[in-house]
């Protein structure tokens, strides 16, 4: 109904009687049931409650259905709060030791707390009301088990004034739904049922049993609710939570995020839908890890750890305002590969060149030393004089040796510009307090840990004093510098679990990019002013603009969405498992859809060999290939950084959809069967 619309039909009343929850008040969680799953949360944070927080609902749920019967036995139509959770603890529900009544209360006040958390205005009856005539009487009339005080501070906090007057069930043991509350009202206010108009969602309660006083009711039926998929019910309570505000966020227009988010394109992938729960995970892991760890300094390396620091500059202080976590120092380290890693090498050329190589297929040999800053043309007269083409481009199975020749070649200015990032690099790192004596916790996606090990040989610490907390440590990538003594991965670990190792495979370019911050890798660093600065790549237009615009709406919407569940929770962040972590990932790892391939395709994000080179996850076999080779394009595939969504864009119609592996098994099959090497 338009406010125009409600405003004249509530007009010439003298007394307007309003509903509260799902009227004047709507949640921010799609089931009122849901509240109790972060009440759950918020009492075993507080240690009154001795089961596992998952399960608080159900035995809130069961106290109240034993307390209500017991009320309905002694002729009452509502129970009270404080019933309810008296029956709570005669059920033995508190932690052990924990008897007193005052516990109780507790628990009721903190159930209140919670409400007033998850609660806010609807838009459009508080404008009505608040527009309605001089002297026209206002009162609130709820089925609750809420006192009316606490009502009234929940109307209040959501801005309809601070003397609302409530009249609930739970204090005149009379119900809406019997229509008995409707007479009480009457007899109350000393009025005739004519001069009363009534507002509610409830077809029973606020429509036909007003009506059935004679006062005229006006049906304002709420958007049904969608249920829980029956898959999200057996995940963590904060999977839940999170998609709960979600179904929620789309029913009431002042929660949607586009509104949050500008910068995102017309039509562009909700990248938070996929990865807020991963983050969030991930962040809590992280601190989890310093307080288990007892290190109080942790180091968000550029650009994976940008999205957790600035999550955990929410998290961590609402956690230890909740007594969950310990006092950290967050900070967000301009480091990379490149700017810590080559000055790390300085004594180890010949290690460097092999890296370098790497990279250098099909470029120019001249541009092999780009990312030092030498000079081109110095560089290309140092390779003629030994006898090399600087323009002829690295072959793939010469690069070894042409790159080894090269830094031979220029061994002198390698070494003297390695010197320079070194120390200003040492600058950099200490004017960030790293190089403090003490452990640090350093936080990146991993896989190899490399960063960690190249500030470990850059700054001569210990190698105990520099940890580690990633996504994920590949199990190849296990070693002395970094092993499960310094270094631990939240979904897997140096590979284990299996299952989830394998299933990020399906596409460990998606964490690179879900984990990422509006601004460009970092080169080195120089001085100024007599500071050391990071130095950042200059990306390649426009997709560096595509690629900001993506992670800017990519970081409104998770820190959106982390400020509203901190809300809700009330700093009782619980730990998150990587299952449930992963839960809004699964498909786009495993199986995604041709709109998500290209969609996703359509943001440059993969740090090319070339500097400010960006290139797409996705680059499609032709058909042709498949006819030429299929042997080779499935190894292709597999090859892939984003292998279920290659796939899913290579796969010649009318083929369906399909993983990798089945892809595999199909094609050895068909030439065995063609009796094909």
């Amino acid at each position: 109904m338009a406010e125009g619309e409600l405003a004249r039909r509530i007009a010439g009343f003298p007394v307007v009687t309003c509903d509260v929850f799902d009227t004047a008040l709507l949640r921010r969680l799609a089931r009122p049931e849901d509240v109790l799953l972060a009440l759950g949360l918020r009492a075993a944070a507080a240690g009154l409650f001795a089961g596992p927080p998952e399960a608080f609902r159900e035995y809130r749920l069961q106290a109240e259905r034993q307390a209500r019967a017991a009320a309905e036995a002694a002729g009452h139509d509502e129970v009270r709060i404080a019933e309810v959770y008296a029956c709570f603890q005669a059920c033995g529900l508190l932690p052990n030791g924990v008897t007193d009544e005052a516990a109780a209360a507790a628990l009721a006040a903190l159930e209140l707390a919670t409400e007033r958390a998850v609660c806010t205005a609807n838009p459009l009856l508080r404008a009505v009301l608040a527009a309605r005539a001089p002297g026209q009487r206002l009162v609130f009339v709820s089925d609750t088990m809420l006192p009316g005080a606490a009502v009234a501070t929940l109307l209040q906090d959501a801005g309809y004034g601070a003397d609302c007057e409530v009249i609930t069930s739970a204090d005149t043991r009379r119900s809406k739904h019997t229509g008995k509350l409707f007479a009480h009202v009457l007899e109350r206010l000393g009025c005739a049922p004519g001069a009363v108009v009534h507002l509610g969602d409830n077809p029973h309660s606020d429509v036909a049993r007003p009506r059935a006083q004679g006062i005229a009711a006006i049906h304002l039926p709420q958007p049904p609710r969608p249920p829980e998929p029956s898959a999200l019910a057996a995940a963590a309570a904060l999977t839940r939570l999170a998609h709960s505000y979600r179904r929620s966020a789309a029913e009431h227009s002042q929660r949607r995020s586009a509104a949050a988010t500008p910068t995102a394109d017309p039509g562009a992938p909700a990248l938070h839908r996929y990865a807020t729960l991963l983050l969030l995970g991930f962040t809590r892991f992280v601190l989890a890890e310093a307080q288990r760890q007892g290190i109080r300094r942790i180091y968000f390396l550029a650009r994976d750890g940008y999205l957790p620091w600035r999550i955990a500059q929410r998290m961590a202080p609402s956690l230890q305002a909740a007594g969950l976590g310990s006092e950290v120092e967050l900070t967000y380290l301009h480091v990379s590969r490149r700017a810590i890693g080559l000055p790390a090498q300085a004594a180890d050329l010949d290690a460097l060149a092999e890296d370098v190589s790497q990279g250098a297929h099909y470029r120019p040999l001249a541009e092999a030393l780009a990312f030092l800053g030498l000079d081109a043309a110095e560089t290309a007269a140092l390779i003629r004089d030994r006898g090399l083409d600087p323009e002829r481009p690295v072959g793939h199975a010469t690069a070894r040796a042409e790159v080894a020749a090269l830094f031979a070649a220029c061994r002198e200015p390698i070494r003297a510009r390695l010197a320079e990032r070194r120390v200003t690099a040492l600058a950099y790192l200490g004017q960030q307090g790293f190089l403090e004596p003490g452990p640090r916790l350093v936080v990146d996606v991993g896989w190899r840990g490399s960063t960690q090990e190249s500030l470990a040989r850059l700054t001569g610490l210990p190698a105990s004093d520099i940890r580690g907390a990633y996504v994920g440590l590949f199990p190849q990538h296990l070693r002395p510098a970094v092993n499960p003594a310094n270094a631990t991965g939240y979904l897997f670990n140096f590979g284990h679990p299996r299952p989830l190792l394998e299933l990020v495979l399906e596409g460990y370019v998606l964490f690179e990019l879900f984990f990422s911050s509006p601004e460009a890798t970092v080169l080195h660093y120089a001085m100024r002013d007599g500071a050391p600065v990071p130095v950042l790549d200059a990306e390649a237009e426009p997709g560096a603009s595509i690629r900001r615009r993506a992670i800017a709406a990519l970081e409104a919407d998770c820190l959106a969405e982390c400020a509203a569940l901190d809300g809700i929770l009330g700093g009782a962040w619980p730990e998150v498992d990587p299952a449930s972590a992963l839960f809004d990932m699964q498909g786009l790892l495993a199986a995604p859809s041709a709109a998500e391939v290209a969609a996703l395709n359509g943001i440059p994000f993969i740090g090319g060999l070339s500097r400010g080179g960006n290139g797409v996850p996705v680059n499609p076999v032709p058909p042709h290939e498949w006819l030429r080779d299929p042997t080779a394009t499935v190894q292709r595939i597999g090859r892939a950084a984003w292998r279920s969504g290659t796939l899913r864009a290579s796969l010649p119609w009318p083929w369906p959809a399909m993983r990798f592996q089945d892809l595999e098994y199909r094609v050895a099959r068909l030439r065995r069967l063609l009796r094909l090497k």
